[in-house]
């Protein structure tokens, strides 16, 4: 199992040194720590789950993004395991594949909805990027969830600025 914490902090409740520091950084969060606890105990009623790999997640305000091997969806989409935490963290879940294209990743989180286009604009005068999510209008009170959470899971996980426009 590939959690954002080591599994001893998961079973033990207490972060390491490594751990401490990672939370320090910001490359962990409360929420993190709190699903590598839950998948840990959900793992010991399932062995399936003892090969799942969960990087990260972003706490919204009524979703928690998990971001998960392409393979592992499925498995965690299980009714009986979803509801389990969903119950412990007292939100809805979403899972997200983890992914570096900016393309794959907008289309994961807007299935079924199709995604015309995601384009990286370099910005002047330090060349930044930033992404431009490109949705059919038709679609615009269709989204599975809120454009500002498409906006901050994007901008979060591709650690750049994005944002959303109708054709």
């Amino acid at each position: 199992m590939k959690l954002p914490i080591c599994l001893i902090d998961a079973q033990t409740n207490t972060l390491c040194r490594k751990c401490k520091q990672l939370y320090r950084e910001g490359k962990i969060n409360d929420i993190d720590i709190e699903l590598s606890k839950i998948l840990l105990d959900l793992s010991k009623g399932n062995k399936n789950l003892k090969d799942i790999a969960f990087y990260s997640s972003f706490e919204l305000e009524d979703v928690v993004i998990i971001v998960i091997r392409k393979q592992d969806v499925p498995l965690l989409k299980n009714p009986e395991i979803l509801k389990k935490i969903e119950q412990n963290v007292h939100k809805k879940i979403r899972f997200l594949e983890r992914t570096n294209d900016p393309k794959k990743l907008v289309e994961s989180l807007l299935h079924p909805i199709p995604v015309v286009n995601v384009s990286t604009l370099y910005l002047p005068p330090f060349s930044e990027k930033e992404y431009k999510i490109e949705i059919d209008k038709k679609y615009k009170n269709e989204l599975p969830i809120p454009e500002e959470v498409i906006v901050q899971t994007v901008s979060s996980v591709l650690e750049t600025e994005a944002y959303v426009e109708y054709l």
